[in-house]
């Protein structure tokens, strides 16, 4: 089955441009966590975009009257900020409860609230690290886990959860993060297989990676504070990465818009993405990605070929001859 490569994208592009999804959710309510951020604040504006009515979370900083205004500006259907500890259970319950008050429903939910440190594993405080796989993993669970059965009952809702590379990649320093963001990727595909055995077709979900875009956590992250933390040997490794954090968060905002339209369900459910990969090309290819289940998933390759399903080459045959252990 013959693939090609998919043009890489650093900024929006025709195929997700504004002017092609405006109005395309129209008073559709979806749930924006970390709503103040960097990336959160471009998810926003490109929800407003499409007529969304937002409800947008925060934490510990409060939201600049410029992200209302703007969202105002670019068509948003409601605004309402809702303050909110996502690594809570008490606070995922109160969100959904004040979403459900507002409006009654809800039909898009994007976890995007994250926390993100760059530390040896074996210094970082045990808080610390329970603390990130609170707000990255735990979390959108507790989201999804409290809005699924709203979205079952209406027969249609998407879930778009913002993971990270990092999830797929071993990074040193960066335990928690990786970690988390592998755990939310691989539960993406599991409430995903569930949904489609009970053959939700309308109810879709995707994790992604939002690029690399200079947002206050990476600013922090990378900065001198926190090279100092490092072994000496280290920091010269991590010295420059912020030159590699170019992209535009309005990349991850119509790229997230363009998939809570459906434009990809069929093919693209449960899987994860790389914003900077163009929608365009990778849609064009629904015969490979159909093909191979492995396509855009986390998953682990073997010698030889072998797949992990704990089934040997042609099959299961008899047991071994018995080992009598320990053998001396």
């Amino acid at each position: 089955m013959t693939q090609f490569i998919p043009r890489f994208r650093t900024d929006v592009y025709p195929f997700i441009a504004p002017s092609k999804f405006r109005g395309a959710l129209q008073d559709k309510v979806a749930i924006i966590t970390g709503a103040t951020g960097t990336i959160g604040q471009g998810l926003a504006e490109s929800f407003a975009v499409a007529g969304a009515k937002l409800v947008l979370t925060y934490n510990r900083t409060p939201p600049p009257s410029s992200l209302t205004e703007r969202c105002v500006k670019f068509g948003a259907s409601s605004i309402d900020f809702v303050s909110c500890d996502v690594s809570s259970l008490e606070g995922c319950e109160a969100l959904v409860q004040r979403a459900l008050q507002l409006h009654g429903r809800i039909d898009i939910l994007i976890n995007n609230a994250g926390a993100n440190s760059l530390t040896p594993m074996d210094t970082q405080a045990p808080a610390d690290f329970m603390h990130e796989m609170a707000v990255n993993f735990n979390g959108p669970y507790l989201l999804m886990r409290l809005v699924l059965p709203k979205f079952k009952a209406q027969g249609a809702g998407c879930i778009l959860n913002i993971s990270s590379r990092a999830g797929t990649v071993a990074i040193p320093y960066s335990t928690s993060y990786c970690a988390s963001k592998a755990a939310l990727i691989n539960l993406t595909s599991c409430v995903q297989k569930e949904v489609d055995i009970e053959g939700l077709d309308d109810v879709h979900l995707y994790s992604l990676h939002p690029g690399g875009i200079k947002s206050a956590m990476t600013l922090k992250k990378y900065g001198q504070d926190s090279l100092q933390n490092l072994p000496p040997q280290a920091r010269g490794k991590f010295a420059n990465q912020l030159d590699i954090y170019n992209d535009s968060p309005y990349l991850n905002g119509m790229l997230c818009v363009a998939l809570a339209t459906g434009i990809g369900k069929t093919v693209l459910r449960g899987r994860y993405l790389d914003v900077g990969q163009d929608l365009e090309d990778i849609l064009a290819q629904p015969d490979a990605l159909r093909g191979d289940p492995d396509l855009y998933m986390l998953h682990t390759s073997f010698l030889g070929g072998l797949k992990n399903n704990g089934v040997p080459p042609g099959g299961y045959v008899a047991a071994e001859e018995k080992f009598e252990f320990p053998g001396f």
